[in-house]
């Protein structure tokens, strides 16, 4: 009995594509119009539901570089130092560090905090270990094999990061033991994802020329005879954060402007030579100062 109601309701009742069909034929906008459209989406919809999750295949939102231009290194400035190429080959290739990039601050004037006379590198670490490993071994190598003494800020040393570790998994042990789970988002001290390696000065390098000082000047600090390099080791997340190339990029734009829109004012109103004797009142004695009674 229910078979029968079912198959005379299905007889009765017209279909969607017979609605969709007539509406078309009748002119209606709001329903002729789009029709092919939803039937589009309702197929396209039933097609990604037959699929499973995990053989969905999701766009990426960037195409990620390859392998060469990661390691891609960057073009040498002016001037540059004689240890300048093998520590970029060396940071690449046996460091492994990624999207190398170079920032000359020589010219910047005032000066960075970190130093006058200063060539900055940039470069990517693949993990937070990797990011202290590298710096590790690249200050050891500095040490052996050109006696220098950098200062790496941020950095782990192998005692102190297998000893944080050993804390931390000791502290996670407890509180799974007492049942409670550390809700809080806390810093443990491993997760730096910054490192900065100072070199310091490199006596060899070739310093740009400077405007001589005069033999009475005075003023803080003094004249640096070399180049100073830092290097900057950051992880992906961190580096896209701080984004450091358009910090100083755009400090050195502005300093570039400013200095143009002087030397554009001193060119103004600067004097020719030849013309200094036909100004009013050149050639004239300089007034007699009456003394007074």
């Amino acid at each position: 009995m229910i078979l029968d109601h079912r198959r005379r309701y299905s007889e009765l009742s017209p279909s969607p594509s017979a609605l969709v069909s007539s509406s078309a034929s009748s002119g209606d906008p709001e329903i002729g119009t789009n029709g092919s459209e939803d039937e589009h989406d309702v197929g396209n919809n039933s097609v990604s539901d037959s699929i499973p999750w995990y053989l969905q295949v999701q766009t990426p939102r960037k195409d990620p570089k390859s392998l060469s231009e990661r390691q891609r290194l960057p073009n040498l400035p002016a001037d540059p130092p004689p240890l300048l190429q093998p520590m970029l080959q060396h940071i690449s290739v046996d460091l492994g560090l990624d999207d190398l990039s170079m920032l000359d601050l020589r010219d910047l004037d005032p000066p960075p905090a970190l130093g006058a006379n200063l060539i900055m590198i940039i470069g990517t670490a693949r993990s937070e270990k990797h990011l202290h490993v590298s710096a590790d071994r690249f200050c050891r190598w500095l040490r052996t094999a050109h006696r220098l003494t950098p200062y790496a800020d941020g950095l782990l040393g192998r005692g102190e990061l297998k000893l944080k570790l050993k804390r931390k998994n000791r502290r996670a042990r407890m509180l799974n033991t007492a049942g409670v789970s550390d809700g809080k988002n806390t810093d443990d001290g491993i997760r730096t994802g910054w490192v900065c390696v100072n070199i310091g000065v490199i006596e060899d390098g070739q310093q740009k020329e400077v405007n001589p000082k005069d033999d009475d000047y005075v003023g803080f600090g003094g004249e640096i005879s070399g180049v100073k390099v830092v290097v900057q080791m950051l992880t992906e997340e961190k580096r896209e954060e701080l984004d450091l190339e358009t910090l100083w990029n755009q400090a050195l734009a502005r300093y570039t402007r400013r200095r143009d829109r002087i030397a554009k004012g001193q060119e103004e109103n600067a004097v020719p030579s030849g013309h200094l004797e036909s100004l009013p009142g050149f050639n004239d004695s300089p007034p007699s100062l009456a003394l007074a009674p």
